[in-house]
C-alpha cells in the first residue's frame, strides 16, 4: 500500500463522521449532564457549539504542532465533536491523558503533547458548575483540538520517531518511510482509543529495557543527566523504522566497538570490532572521513583466504606513496600490481613518482598478512562495506577503535563464521585452510555460501543494555548524538 494511499485513506476514515455520528452527537449534551452531574449540559446546542469551535480553532493554531492537518480534520463543522463525542464520556480521553503523562519514559517531554492543558480541561468539563452551557463550549473545543494534536504527534513519534534521520546524517542508509499524518486502517467509529494507544507502544525488547531503566530509577541510584540523555537518544533511534531485531542476527554497535551474535533474544557471543575512522581521528592517514555507515543487510557468503582488491583511493594515497620510497613495498606486503590491460608488472621498473593511479590496479594475495585477514563476510549494499578479519590484532586492545577505512574488522572471525554457517564440518574445514595459509602454504581463495543468510545491523547507540538489562554507556565517537541533539531538543524531558 503506497504512503499517499495510506494517508488519504486515514483522512477519509477520519472525516467519515458526519452521517454516522450526527444523530448520536445530538444526544451529547444529555449524556454529559448524566455522566458529570451538570444540568446545564442538557441545554447543549451543537450548532452554537460549532460556531464557537471555529473561533477556538483559530485561537489554538498558535500552539498546536500540526495546524495544517488539524485544519483539514475540522473543515466540516460537525467534526468539532470527533474525539470528545466518542471518548470523553467513556473515559478514553482520560486514558490518552495518562499515556501522555508517561511519555517521559519514552524520553519525551509531556508538555510537548499539551498534557497539563488536556488534564486541566478534562477536570474542568467534568467538575465545573456552569451558569450557562455556553461557558463550556470554549473548554470543550480546546479539549477537542489539543487532544487531536496530541494524539497525532504522540502516535507518529512512537511509530516513526520525532525526527527524520536522513535530514541529519549523511551516512544513514536505512530506508525511511515517514507519513505526514497518523495512519489508521479503521474509522474512528470503530477505533477504540485505549486499545489503539496500547497497540502503538514500541514492542522492541531493547527499547523496553531502556524504558525500564527510566521507570525503575531509584533516588539512591539515580541516572546521571548525561546517561539519561544518551538513553533518550537511543530510544529515538530505536523508533526510527528498521527491520525488527528478531530471530538470528548480528548487531554491530559503532560507539561500543562491539559486535553481538544474537539468536532467540539471547547473545551467543560478543566481540570487539574496529570501525571507520573520522577525519579528526589520531590514526587518520589522509584526514578524510571514513566513518562506517549505518545500514543493514543479509550476510549470504564469505571468502576464505581472500584476495584484497585495493581501492583506488587507498592505492593512490598509500600504496603508491610507499612505493616511491621503497620499490620492494609490494613484495614485502604480499601485493602485486597490474597495468591497464591486466598484465602483471614489475613494480621496481616503474617511476611511481610520475605514475598515475588510473593506470594501475593493486591486489594483495591471500595469507596471514592480508589486510582483510583470512576471512571476509559479505552482505549486499551499495557502499562496499563488509565485515572481515585483520592481521592488525593489536588494535583490538585500544579503547578507541575507529581506525578502518569504513569496513568492520572483527576480533574473532572463526567464531563468527561458525555462528553464520551453523555447520561444524564446514567450520572445521575453514579453520584448517586458514591455519595452513598462516604457515605459508599456498591455499587458494574460495567462496563459501551461507545457506540461510543472517541479518546484520550496523547501528549507532551510545546507551544500550546487556541481556540482563544493565546499562551500557559508550562515547559519542562520531559526534552523532551532538548532531541529533538540536533537532530533538524540543521533544526532550526538561
Amino acid at each position: 500500500m503506497s504512503l499517499k494511499y495510506t494517508i488519504n485513506l486515514f483522512i477519509v476514515c477520519l472525516f467519515l463522521l458526519v452521517s454516522c455520528k450526527k444523530y448520536k452527537h445530538e444526544e451529547f449534551g444529555r449524556d454529559l449532564a448524566k455522566t458529570f452531574k451538570s444540568k446545564k449540559y442538557k441545554d447543549f446546542d451543537t450548532t452554537a457549539y460549532y460556531q464557537v469551535f471555529k473561533k477556538q480553532l483559530v485561537k489554538e493554531k498558535e500552539r498546536i504542532h500540526n495546524p495544517k492537518w488539524i485544519s483539514k480534520m475540522y473543515e466540516e463543522e460537525e467534526k468539532g465533536l470527533t474525539l470528545i463525542g466518542d471518548f470523553l464520556i467513556n473515559g478514553e480521553l482520560d486514558t490518552l491523558s495518562r499515556y501522555l503523562k508517561l511519555s517521559v519514559f519514552h524520553g519525551l517531554n509531556p508538555s510537548y503533547f499539551h498534557t497539563k492543558e488536556i488534564n486541566d480541561l478534562l477536570h474542568q468539563v467534568k467538575t465545573k458548575k456552569f451558569k450557562k452551557v455556553e461557558e463550556s463550549y470554549p473548554l470543550l473545543a480546546s479539549l477537542e483540538i489539543l487532544s487531536a494534536d496530541a494524539l497525532i504527534n504522540y502516535s507518529n513519534i512512537l511509530k516513526y520517531g520525532a525526527v527524520n534521520p536522513k535530514n541529519i546524517f549523511g551516512r544513514y542508509y536505512v530506508s525511511v518511510k515517514r507519513p505526514d499524518f497518523i495512519d489508521s486502517h479503521k474509522t474512528l467509529d470503530q477505533l477504540q482509543l485505549a486499545n489503539f494507544l496500547k497497540d502503538i507502544q514500541p514492542k522492541n525488547g531493547y527499547y523496553q529495557r531502556l524504558q525500564n531503566l527510566l521507570i525503575n530509577e531509584q533516588p539512591e541510584q539515580a541516572l546521571s543527566a548525561s546517561d539519561k540523555q544518551k538513553i533518550y537518544f537511543s530510544l529515538e533511534r530505536l523508533r526510527w523504522p528498521t527491520k525488527e531485531y528478531s530471530g538470528k542476527y548480528l548487531l554491530v554497535n559503532i560507539p561500543e566497538f562491539k559486535l553481538r551474535m544474537i539468536e532467540n533474544n539471547t547473545t551467543d557471543l560478543e566481540m570487539k570490532v574496529c570501525v571507520g575512522e573520522t577525519a579528526y581521528a589520531p590514526f587518520s592517514k589522509d584526514g578524510k572521513n571514513h566513518e562506517t555507515p549505518i545500514l543493514s543487510g543479509n550476510i549470504d557468503r564469505m571468502q576464505v583466504n581472500p584476495v584484497w582488491n585495493i581501492p583506488k583511493s587507498i592505492a593512490g594515497k598509500e600504496i603508491m606513496v610507499s612505493l616511491q620510497s621503497n620499490p620492494n613495498y609490494l613484495e614485502e606486503n604480499n601485493m602485486v600490481a597490474y597495468n591497464k590491460v591486466g598484465e602483471l608488472v614489475d613494480a621496481r621498473s616503474i617511476d611511481w613518482s610520475t605514475a598515475s593511479v588510473a593506470d594501475y590496479a593493486f591486489k594483495q594475495n591471500p595469507g596471514a598478512d592480508n589486510s582483510l585477514g583470512q576471512i571476509k563476510f559479505i552482505f549486499q549494499n551499495p557502499y562496499a562495506i563488509y565485515l572481515h578479519d585483520t592481521p592488525a590484532k593489536a588494535m583490538f586492545q585500544e579503547k578507541n577503535r575507529a581506525v578502518s577505512h569504513g569496513c568492520v574488522r572483527v576480533e574473532k572471525p572463526m567464531k563468527l563464521a561458525a555462528f553464520l554457517l551453523n555447520n561444524d564440518k564446514e567450520s572445521q574445514r575453514i579453520e584448517k585452510e586458514t591455519q595452513a595459509a598462516a604457515k605459508g602454504e599456498e591455499i587458494a581463495s574460495r567462496w563459501v555460501k551461507i545457506k540461510e543468510p543472517v541479518k546484520v545491523f550496523i547501528a549507532y547507540y551510545t546507551a544500550w543494555t546487556n541481556d540482563s538489562g544493565k546499562l551500557i554507556i559508550a562515547d559519542d565517537v562520531y559526534g552523532y548524538d551532538a548532531k541529533l541533539k538540536p533537532y530533538l531538543s524540543k521533544y526532550l524531558p526538561e
